[in-house]
């Protein structure tokens, strides 16, 4: 009896150590994965690359979610941006044939993001519809791709897309 308890006891041991190691190999996948984003992500992803692109372009910068404002949680996420909603912002007519974005509370120049559908490519990339619009001769629509780098989501491209 002593001698068959041996082997068993050997492979009970082998079989703990698998399951040991292949759990370790699925928490490093795990850990590797971004965490589910939700929309607020995406959007605070774009938003502050395009801040970024813009800074000192524009006195202020407002913001645009399909076609309205956002809600507080996207704007409390960027308040170090002072970034405002679209309706603090408003087009002026320059002259006759020109227009711009200004600020509604300061008159100064500004610039309206704008955010549409996000469409995932796999589970860390993702194109977020968007673009600017700071005057009738200022503006771009297109698509951003977003990624996650290990350990954050982050712009790598934003191609403009030309609509007739």
């Amino acid at each position: 009896m002593n001698g068959i308890m041996v082997p068993i006891a050997f492979l009970a041991m082998l079989g703990v150590s698998s399951v040991g190691q292949r759990n370790s190999a699925e928490r490093t996948v795990r850990e590797d994965a971004p965490k589910p984003p939700s929309e607020m992500d995406m959007y605070e992803a774009v938003l502050r690359y395009q801040a970024k692109i813009w800074e000192f372009a524009a006195d202020s910068y407002c913001v645009e979610v399909n076609g309205k404002d956002p809600g507080s949680e996207l704007l409390e996420r960027l308040r170090a941006l002072a970034i405002k909603p679209a309706s603090a912002c408003r087009n002026q007519i320059t002259d006759r044939a020109r227009m711009q974005v200004v600020d509604r509370e300061t008159g100064r120049p500004s610039v309206i993001f704008r955010l549409g559908e996000i469409r995932w490519l796999n589970h860390s990339e993702a194109e977020v519809d968007g673009g600017y619009l700071c005057g009738s001769q200022c503006l771009a629509v297109g698509a951003y791709h977003v990624s996650w780098d290990g350990r954050r989501w982050v712009i790598t491209d934003f191609q403009v897309r030309i609509e007739t």
